[in-house]
């Protein structure tokens, strides 16, 4: 081969890789900078997650305060439920108690006994014994008591008889007629006494 052909091929073989050169360099470089386009874009998303996390952190924190304060809440309502609901019971069981030594009297008795009992019920100043011409000792006299001169227990309350009459209940009855649940309760057992007698 002739020595000037082959600075022809060198030379040409120099041109190309010159040429390629500048091309991968490039490529590297345009390489370089999406990888630091990528770091960049990373680095900007751990920065929202941890933003984020701490905002997390803090929102489950401020529930933990705030179902801790309801609980807490809840808490004070139900020990006050349960000590009006002891209170209840104790006065029902007071109730009952006045409701069965009425029961356990003799007919006679019942109408006697019944202002005091009804007095000591209610904190209103009834005097159902006086109203009823009936002396709740039993009265000094020695005659027997005549019981077609007493009013009947419905002459006494016209209106608690024609509310219940009327279907109302006896919670309804004791806020109309300011009467205590268990007054009412009593007057109409009474009610139902006289009437077998």
């Amino acid at each position: 081969m002739e020595p000037w052909l082959i600075v022809v091929i060198l030379g040409a073989a120099a041109l190309v890789y010159a040429m390629i050169l500048p091309k991968r360099k490039e490529e590297q470089s345009q390489l370089g900078s999406v990888v630091k386009q990528v770091e960049a874009t990373l680095e900007q998303y751990m920065a929202e997650i941890e933003n984020e996390n701490v905002e997390l952190v803090e929102l489950v924190s401020q529930m933990k305060q705030d179902m801790a304060a309801k609980q807490l809440s809840q808490q004070e309502q139900l020990t006050e439920m349960r000590q009006r609901l002891v209170s209840l019971e104790q006065q029902a069981a007071q109730h009952d108690t006045r409701l069965l030594q009425v029961e356990s009297l003799p007919a006679g008795q019942v109408t006697g006994s019944l202002g005091a009992l009804a007095a000591a019920e209610s904190a209103s100043s009834l005097d159902l014994a006086g109203a009823a011409g009936v002396d709740p000792d039993g009265g000094g006299d020695d005659e027997p008591a005549q019981p077609e001169l007493q009013p009947s227990i419905k002459d006494r309350y016209p209106e608690l008889f024609d509310l219940y009459s009327k279907g109302k209940s006896i919670d309804v009855i004791g806020k109309m007629t300011g009467m205590h649940r268990g007054e009412i309760q009593l007057i109409l057992q009474l009610a139902k006494q006289e009437e077998t007698v």
